[in-house]
């Protein structure tokens, strides 16, 4: 049971926001948000398992969850879109659950409309563009398709803020009061700030399971530099999922293989700073 569930753990703001629903007597709205959202993320989670991946825990937010998967493995996109819209098609099928309970004694019609309006309400947000919410890891599947990862990852992240910042307009002229709502933009905004900070360590991890992996990616990217190309310059321009090829700029037969080169730099074996350098 254990391998299948991974830990949960509940993040230290969505157990304020249970605490203010049960003492101010929303205790059904309370459990009902707190279980749609962990059968949303265990959907992300089983998904994972299925295609084998390791998965580190499941962290329930206030605005809905993040299962947290290793990032040292380098996963096909297929696999990963199938584990991204696997959460979201949970929320589909949780209607129908909630019509089936209501033959018990203690779910009527007033908790199965609330389980409706908060099933649809966490499905709509959380499908917004805004990372980390499903509909922005979406958005940044689709750029990584488009762009190298690092570029990706940025334009990524410079959309959620310009969504949530759009979204933060209309929360005030619909929702002035709602201290949960500006909770909850409050936490995103900290959110895309702090995987911003980390950025650099995502794209490292990134270079290390792709310079380790003994996947042979369909995709290939010819990549032409000039010979005074700083080596991180060259692997910035690295896609996710692709094998690479490196041309320099005026040498004939100077293909690199992209995964060698990776390698070889986390060996030592880089010397000089340059892609000419290490020729």
């Amino acid at each position: 049971m254990t391998r299948l569930f991974p830990k949960i753990r509940i993040h230290p703001v969505f157990w304020l926001i249970i605490a203010a629903g049960t003492l101010t007597g929303h205790l059904w709205d309370t459990t009902i948000a707190f279980t749609i959202v962990l059968i949303h993320e265990l959907g992300h989670a089983v998904m994972a398992r299925w295609f084998e991946w390791k998965v580190i825990e499941i962290e329930l937010l206030p605005f809905g969850g993040v299962a947290k998967l290793d990032e040292q493995e380098e996963h096909p996109f297929y696999q990963e879109c199938l584990v991204l819209i696997a959460g979201p098609l949970q929320n589909v099928w949780l209607p129908l659950l909630s019509y089936a309970m209501m033959a018990l004694p203690f779910w009527g019609t007033e908790q199965h409309q609330i389980f409706l309006a908060q099933n649809s309400a966490l499905l709509l947000f959380n499908l917004l563009p805004i990372w980390p919410l499903d509909g922005g890891r979406l958005l940044h599947m689709v750029l990584e398709i488009v762009y190298p990862f690092k570029h990706a990852y940025k334009r990524a992240l410079c959309f959620s803020l310009g969504a949530l910042f759009l979204f933060g307009i209309l929360a005030v002229w619909r929702y002035p009061l709602s201290i949960n709502l500006w909770v909850i933009i409050s936490f995103i905004m900290l959110a895309i700030y702090k995987e911003w900070r980390v950025l650099p360590l995502r794209f490292i991890r990134f270079l290390l399971a792709f310079s380790g992996s003994k996947q042979k990616f369909l995709r290939l990217k010819r990549l032409a530099v000039p010979e005074e190309t700083p080596l991180a310059d060259v692997f910035a321009m690295y896609y996710k999922n692709a094998e690479h090829r490196i041309r320099i700029v005026g040498e004939n037969h100077s293909d690199i293989d992209g995964k060698v080169l990776a390698n070889e730099y986390f060996k030592g074996h880089c010397e000089g700073k340059t892609i000419s350098d290490w020729r």
